[in-house]
């Protein structure tokens, strides 16, 4: 089982390592017994459905990405703001850029999968998209063929975010200087803890630091 005491510690030492603030009584993340992680193939149709949501941030044409979500059968699993999405054509200013910011998300998700690096400070990957079937095109086989990594490695990750956007909100309340936005750090760590079972209503997966 993991020890979440000592998985905070590790977090600590690492982000103390970077020169960044962390605190002691920032609580531990849930225990194993606590959490429903998410399957490889749960993972692979969320980045799948994310994949055309984002679509409609960069200007998409949705009734194309909405009826490719319905043709391979997703739309079951998206989410209730993702199907709003989905089947509205006009959308806000707002609207478009939080469906931008869903990239941030995808890149933890490929880290899960094994698919890309996960750079604590570094925008998404360039070639992300080339990591994930293009929209419009089938994914069977993409969802069939996904793996996740050891529990435990994403776990990690996720106390390492959750710290690192306490540290972001504390800098950005303090007026002082982060390496990265606060928001960068939430969509990150709202994938991995997604995956690791924090919450299953992607909508309503906590941001409380």
């Amino acid at each position: 089982m993991i020890d979440p005491e000592l998985v905070k510690q590790e977090s600590i030492k690492l982000i103390r390592s970077w020169g960044l603030p962390v605190i002691d009584h920032l609580p531990t993340l849930e225990t194993e017994d606590e959490l429903s992680p998410q399957s490889a193939e749960d993972v692979s149709r969320r980045c799948v459905i994310i994949r055309h949501v984002v679509g409609i941030g960069f200007g998409g044409n949705t009734k194309m990405l909405r009826d490719a979500v319905e043709r391979f059968g997703l739309m079951t699993s998206a989410s209730e703001h993702e199907r709003d999405m989905l089947t509205r054509y006009d959308h806000t200013e707002e609207e478009k850029i939080d469906a931008q910011w869903l990239v941030e998300c995808m890149q933890s998700l490929a880290w899960c999968l094994g698919l890309a690096p996960l750079e604590h400070f570094k925008d998404c990957d360039d070639d992300l998209g080339s990591k994930f079937p293009d929209p419009l095109s089938e994914p069977f086989d993409f969802i069939a063929s996904a793996s996740l990594r050891p529990f435990v490695e994403i776990y990690q990750q996720a106390d390492i975010h959750y710290r690192l956007h306490w540290a972001a909100r504390n800098a950005r309340l303090s007026a002082s200087e982060f390496p990265v936005r606060e928001r960068f750090l939430r969509e990150r760590r709202r994938a991995l803890d997604w995956v690791i079972g924090v919450e299953a209503d992607w909508d309503n997966v906590p941001s409380d630091t």
